[in-house]
């Protein structure tokens, strides 16, 4: 017998959820069946064990991601305005009632030695997002240290979003020293 895709989605809006609002530790499988409305069993014949369920929540969760973000560069041509895409995608993200901060970066800090199934996922989402920003620089050798401080700078936004909030931040200086970063990107490959 198979699952029902609208079964599965609910119990992985539940687990998404869940996860977000408490992280992936504190989460019981119990509570997720009693959010998505199936029995504990149900979870474990779809998706094994928590492990399972919380690697086929962040993939697709990243999937989502990778969709949406894709989506919002490729209205663009130039090098600063795909950026700027990336960057107010983010800051737009962080304003969500429903942002908790990365839950990449949580799941990293929670499985770092219990799964590396999950760490390899976290990985890969954070490593297809510096392979776009190094693509929306010119995907050359020139940009790949640029991307890396731009990605290091999105990083520093999440983290610091997610601690302190973002009542009051309109992000401006980081986006000048992203800026200044493309520009001299450009200087070098005059």
């Amino acid at each position: 017998m198979k699952l029902k895709p609208e079964i599965i989605d609910t119990i992985l809006d539940s687990a998404e959820l869940l996860f977000n609002e408490q992280g992936y530790c504190p989460v019981s499988l119990e509570l997720v069946a009693e959010k998505a409305g199936v029995s504990k069993r149900t979870l474990y014949k779809y998706f094994g064990d928590k492990n399972g369920l919380v690697s086929k929540v962040l993939l697709r969760r990243d999937i989502f991601f990778q969709e949406s973000l894709t989506d919002v560069i490729a209205v663009f041509t130039e090098k600063k305005d795909k950026i700027n895409a990336i960057m107010s995608w983010h800051i737009r993200w962080f304003h969500d009632e429903n942002y908790r901060g990365c839950m990449f970066v949580r799941a990293q800090a929670e499985y770092r030695n219990k799964s590396e199934e999950i760490c390899a996922i976290v990985r890969m989402h954070k490593q297809w997002i510096q392979r776009s920003i190094h693509h929306c620089l010119g995907g050359t050798l020139s940009c790949e240290a640029a991307a890396s401080l731009i990605m290091q700078i999105l990083e520093g936004m999440i983290a610091y979003t997610a601690i302190f909030g973002v009542e009051g931040r309109c992000f401006t200086n980081e986006k000048m020293y992203i800026y200044d970063i493309i520009d001299k990107i450009d200087i070098k490959n005059s």
